[in-house]
């Protein structure tokens, strides 16, 4: 019930939000000094944006916290009731980030938290949307487009993950490998549960995935033996007959 009050927020944000200021790059808190204190009669929209957006870091840092201890339960018991920990620490960010964009709807960073919440949620259609926002405010904002390339995944939009990749493989590389970690467990998962896709296209998008994890570790191609004599050969040639003046036009591909 929460991710779908959150997606309804989102949809009415949307609407209404101008373009314009920018906040510290990057996930994380948000600096600046103590301030008024949050919903204090000197409390400004901006503080009260930059409060609600600390508070929902916190819980998302609290939610994967809770996401490791399911990973490292010691029983199905235990992991799931990490699991659902986790789960109300997500929509409890939702809610927190929701509120800074109502009170700044400029802040990209909140609106790339509103993805990240929502698509941890299962909501992948509104992190979409959130995403997209993050990036018209700041085209330039890696992380929106890292992980609107997992929500892409998450939605079997393969060929959309794939651009993703590449914008980041060009413009940030460490962010291009979390990207390509994730399409490998996205295809350890459709192998156990293609959930409708044709065996053929999850085996074909891990051999793409395969052909792009090598690709910038070959090195590069050099001439063969062979190749190498043909060339001396063909530049003693062409000094021989720059000697006598006589130059020919092979020569000047020495």
């Amino acid at each position: 019930m929460r991710a779908g009050l959150g997606i309804l927020a989102v949809a009415i944000i949307l609407t209404a939000a101008p373009v314009g200021i920018g906040f510290a790059h990057g996930p994380g808190s948000m600096g600046g000094g103590a301030g008024p204190a949050a919903g204090s009669a000197s409390s400004t929209p901006a503080d009260m944006a930059k409060a609600a957006y600390n508070s929902g870091v916190r819980s998302i840092k609290k939610a994967q916290e809770s996401e490791s201890d399911a990973a490292k339960a010691s029983n199905p018991q235990k992991s799931a009731k990490a699991l659902d920990r986790a789960h109300e620490y997500y929509s409890k960010a939702l809610e927190q980030f929701i509120d800074a964009v109502s009170q700044q709807p400029n802040m990209y960073q909140a609106w790339n938290y509103i993805g990240f919440a929502n698509r941890h949620l299962g909501s992948y259609d509104a992190a979409l949307s959130a995403y997209a926002k993050a990036l018209e405010l700041n085209p330039a904002y890696p992380e929106a487009i890292e992980y609107r390339g997992e929500a892409y995944l998450g939605l079997n939009k393969i060929d959309a993950a794939k651009e993703a990749y590449m914008t980041l493989f060009r413009e940030s590389r460490g962010l291009a490998d979390e990207l390509m970690a994730a399409m490998r467990r996205w295809t350890e998962a459709r192998r156990a549960d293609a959930q409708g896709l044709a065996p053929e296209d999850v085996e074909a998008f891990s051999k793409w995935v395969d052909e792009r994890a090598e690709s910038p570790r070959k090195p590069p191609r050099l001439p063969s033996a062979r190749g190498r004599r043909g060339n001396n050969r063909q530049q003693g040639r062409c000094r021989r007959r720059l000697k006598f003046a006589r130059i020919s036009s092979s020569c000047w591909h020495a």
